[in-house]
Parts: C-alpha cells; structure tokens; sequence
C-alpha cells in the first residue's frame, strides 16, 4: 500500500527538533526526505555522549534525540560554504516538492539559498523557515532557544508553585510546538499547490507559535487587567485538582474532579460520604475556599494506595484520574500504549534494531512506518547524487575530492583511531 505521502520529496536544512521533526512525520507517511548536513556544521543532535560509556566521546549514530527527529531519511553532506555545493544544492532542490529550514533568520539568503533564488529552480517550491523570531521585526536576528523563547512567550511565568519562582519546562516546548505548526502550514501549502500551482514561503515564528500555545490564559490580563497567577497543580474551576501522593516511593496520581455529581461519585468511591455533607465542601466555591484541608483529605485516602489502584478505581467511577507516569511506566506497564502498539521497533544500521516513541497520526487508510536509524553523515551519497540527480560517478569523485560532497570518515564515525569525534 502506498502511503499518504508517497511521492513527494522534502529537502532539509535543518538541525535540533523544530526543523527535523516536520520531515520526520513526513517521512513516515511515504515523503522521501533528504537532509543536509556537513562536517563543520553536523546536526547538534549527533554531538552524543553515552552516558554510561563516556569514554567512547562523541558517537553520532547512537543519539536517540537523532533517531527520534530523523529516522526514515536520507542523508548526504555539502561543504555550503563553497559554491559548487550550492549548485548541488539547487539541483536538488529542483527535483523537490518542500524544502525545510530552520537556520537562524537570513543565513539561507546569505548562503544563496533563499526562497527567491531556489524559486528560480523550482517555481511551485514550498518552503518552510522556522525561526525563533520570524523573518521580519526588530527582533529577528536574536539568538534563540527553547527556554529564552519560553521565557518571552510568557510559559516560564505560568510554569511552578505560587510561592515559587517561575520556572523553565526543562524541554523546550517551542520545538515540538513549531515543528507541529510547520507540518499543518507544509500540508496546507502543498494543498494549495494541487489547486492552484502556486508557489509559497512560510515565515513560521517559534514565539509566536509559543505566545499562541498559551495565549487563552494570558486573555486573563486583556479580561480584567490582572496578571495570571502560577497555580501548580490546583485550578479556579475544579477541585480536588493535583497530584497526590500514593503508596511507595515518589509514586503519585493526578486527579481532577470537574462537576457536584462527580464530587458525590468521588466521595462514594472514596468510602467517605460524609465529606459530601461537610459543609466546608458543600459546593465548588466552598472546596476552593477550603482546599488545602481537602487536599489534605484526599491525599489521606491515596497514600495509603498504589496510583494505578487509585486510578482504576476512580476511573470505574467515572472521574479522571491518571498516574503520574515515568519513562519505565509507559514502556512496561502502560496498557494501553502497549495495545495500540506505540512504541515502535525500527532498524538501526549500528544497533540491528531500536526502540522509539511512535508516531501518533493514526492514520488508518495509509498508516505509515518508521525507515532506517543510525545514518551516518553522507550515508546516502551515491543514492542522492547519483540516482536523484543523475551525477556520473566520476563527477561523485570529483566533487568529493574536492570537498563539495563529504563523505564522513567510517572511523571517525564508529569511534576508531578518533575518539568517535565527528569531523
């Protein structure tokens, strides 16, 4: 079966998460995607120390961040420095359907691959740059990464326990945040494209991708003119609302009760009815007033129980409830991750085969799958050159012996005679 995507063909300039990851969708529903890297500049994710063998230095195949923001890709390496590599690069780009970048704001254009010069090759391109800032304003050319851009987008503010100084995510939810708005706005190009034949350059901002994640709580100021306090894990609309500590160490479960009816069926389940009649809990208003002592209360009862007790057992009463889970939880014990068949085996060229967090389209008509892991830098060399663009293999040579195509070092990528550095 051919997958939804078969057919057309990305081309990346790309690095981190929030350019890698829209080609990395892209390739798992059928798009042949072909990143572009180099020696000097090899994606950030490939600068990869095991942590329980720091001894081997630096081992690019071996990051997982890379095989989760690139596996099923292609992978050749241009020195874009030179000339000659520019022309590669647009020759590529001339039998490409989308290009993705996500270089810092005016580097392509510097490099003279810019939406203008690569339209002249191919005229209905579709082309995405993701900057942290846009490509425009008086704040385009700061340096960005996720926690500043979280800090700006007002995330770090609304992040943490009130009595607590804001807080950073320690993730970098711009990323995944923009890569996600950067895979909308390809797809909706392209649909443009099929109608209408046009060409179209998306200017994605990665603040105010951010902004717009959290803005429905920052209306709170343009409301009623007040700052929106950190909350941690309580809410103005529903309580008892938090984390509660359960039995066993740092083992907890989140619990949300929204509505009176829920409320009745939560202290019915619970085996203390008499909180329903206390009158310091009569209504929402009353639990808000008074919740510490709830929360207190309520963490008497699942203290003394596992979190998947308390969870299956207020679940059964139709009240949400959900354990806190960690990585090992979710990979071992989780139920329903393991019927829906989330994690994925995929091929790895160093390892034989590892396991990833899956893709969640869920398309059911063309669902797609996860090709090879573990490309080393210009593993695809002859493929791309030689098939894509139809270079004879002498001029292959030339260009690599001239430094225009780099073929990584075999050692230097499995870490002999180099310290596994990259190049």
């Amino acid at each position: 079966m051919k997958q939804a995507l078969h057919g057309v063909r990305v081309v990346e300039f790309s690095a981190g998460m929030a350019g890698p990851w829209i080609g990395r969708f892209m390739a798992y529903c059928g798009a042949e995607v072909i990143k572009v890297e180099s020696r000097d500049y090899p994606d950030v994710t490939r600068l990869y120390v095991p942590p329980r063998n720091p001894e081997l230095g630096i081992q690019p195949q071996l990051s997982p961040w890379f095989t989760d923001w690139n596996a099923g890709k292609r992978f050749v390496a241009l020195d874009l420095a030179k000339k000659d590599a520019i022309d590669v690069a647009k020759r590529l780009v001339a039998r490409s359907d989308v290009v993705v970048e996500n270089y810092s704001a005016g580097v392509v254009d510097k490099l003279g691959l810019g939406y203008a010069a690569l339209r002249e090759v191919r005229p209905d391109l579709v082309m995405l740059g993701s900057s942290g800032y846009g490509a425009t304003g008086p704040s385009r050319s700061y340096v960005t990464w996720g926690p500043n851009i979280e800090a700006l987008a007002g995330l770090a503010t609304l992040s943490g326990f009130p009595e607590r100084e804001c807080t950073i995510t320690q993730y970098a939810y711009p990323d995944p945040l923009s890569a996600m708005h950067g895979l909308v706005a390809v797809m909706c190009a392209l649909d443009h494209r099929l109608r209408t034949g046009e060409s179209q350059y998306i200017d994605l901002s990665q603040f105010e991708v951010t902004v717009s994640a959290v803005g429905h709580v920052l209306l709170e100021y343009l409301s009623n003119g007040h700052e929106p306090r950190r909350r941690g894990n309580r809410a103005l609309h529903a309580a008892p609302h938090g984390c509660y500590r359960c039995r066993g160490e740092d083992r907890w479960c989140a619990i949300v009760v929204a509505s009176e009816a829920e409320w009745e069926r939560f202290c019915d389940t619970t085996g203390h009815p008499e909180w329903a009649g206390d009158p310091r809990f009569a209504d929402l208003a009353s639990r808000l007033a008074n919740v510490a002592v709830l929360d207190s209360l309520v963490e008497g009862w699942t203290s003394v129980r596992r979190d998947y007790e308390v969870m299956e057992t207020l679940q059964a009463a139709g009240i949400a409830a959900g354990v806190v889970q960690n990585v090992e939880d979710q990979a071992r014990r989780d139920p329903q991750l393991a019927a829906r068949g989330f994690f994925e085996e995929i091929a790895h060229v160093k390892k034989g085969t590892v396991v990833a967090t899956g893709i969640p389209l869920g398309l059911t008509g063309t669902p797609g799958r996860t090709g090879r892991a573990g490309a080393m830098l210009g593993e695809d060399t002859d493929y791309v050159f030689g098939e894509v663009l139809g270079m004879p293999a002498d001029e292959i040579r030339r260009h690599v012996a001239a430094g225009i195509i780099q073929i990584q070092d075999q050692r230097a990528e499995q870490g002999e005679g180099s310290n596994g550095s990259s190049r």
